[in-house]
This record gives C-alpha cells, sequence and structure tokens, in this order.
C-alpha cells in the first residue's frame, strides 16, 4: 500500500522535502511508518519522541493502523509562551 507523508517545520528542512511517498505492507502502523522514514533520512532518528501525527487529518498515535491513500502530516512539537 501506498502513503503519504508530509513533513512540516524543522522536519521539512531535514528531510530536505516536503512530503514523500511510501510503500508499506498491508496491515502497517503509524509505528512502521516511523521506522521507514528513520531508515530513509537518518538524521530524523532520536527525535521521534517529539513528533505528533495526523493521519487523514485526525491525531494519530503509533499503533494506529494504516490504509493505502492515508494522509500522513508530521509535526516537530514545539513550545511557546
Amino acid at each position: 500500500m501506498t502513503v503519504t507523508v508530509r513533513f512540516f517545520a524543522s522536519l521539512r528542512d531535514v528531510t530536505g522535502e516536503p512530503q514523500c511517498e511510501l510503500v508499506l505492507p498491508p496491515g502497517a502502523r503509524l509505528s512502521d511508518l516511523i521506522a521507514h522514514l528513520v531508515a530513509r533520512y537518518p538524521a530524523l532518528d532520536g527525535y521521534q519522541e517529539s513528533w505528533h501525527f495526523a493521519v487523514n487529518q485526525t491525531h494519530a498515535e503509533p499503533d494506529t493502523l494504516l490504509r493505502s491513500g492515508d494522509q500522513v502530516a508530521i509535526f516537530p512539537y514545539v513550545a511557546g509562551g
């Protein structure tokens, strides 16, 4: 199955692109997608705990089951005052 991943803020800078497509096996979860991204973009490794995820514009957790055609957005957490 193919999913589209959109990167925001500093993640876009690290990957060098605003989005990518990943081919994942059927039954893949968001945690599997994360592992694929770290393998594809090693500079992302170690920052996964500070990411916020949305699948099809709805908040998602790492155990979320993905389906072909899903759009996954990844945002780094930001702090402000």
